[in-house]
């Protein structure tokens, strides 16, 4: 399983970065724990599609580019991203 350093950040962290969050301050606003925002980031759990909603409106990034990072986390993990997008959470296997 890949690990992500600061410096080399999961895709759904850099878009949190790059919009100047800590994860700290992202499970605050969104009211999440830290490990789920630590889970979702690393592609261990599927996000709610709410949540997925607001952390695009966060980030100020489109849907897709959101939708594009949880895939990309889920490919670098070695999930298969063939099928369907999940209507109640952003899983795309």
């Amino acid at each position: 399983m890949p690990r992500w350093t600061k410096s080399d950040r999961s895709p759904l962290g850099n878009l949190r970065a790059e919009a100047g969050y800590s994860r700290e301050t992202i499970a605050s606003i969104l009211d999440l724990s830290l490990s789920t925002v630590v889970r979702y980031e690393t592609g261990a759990t599927d996000i709610p599609m709410g949540i997925a909603e607001d952390m695009a409106s966060l980030y100020k990034v489109p849907f897709d580019t959101l939708r594009e990072a949880v895939k990309a986390t889920k490919e670098a993990l070695g999930v298969s991203t063939q099928g369907r997008l999940n209507k109640r959470k952003v899983a795309l296997s």
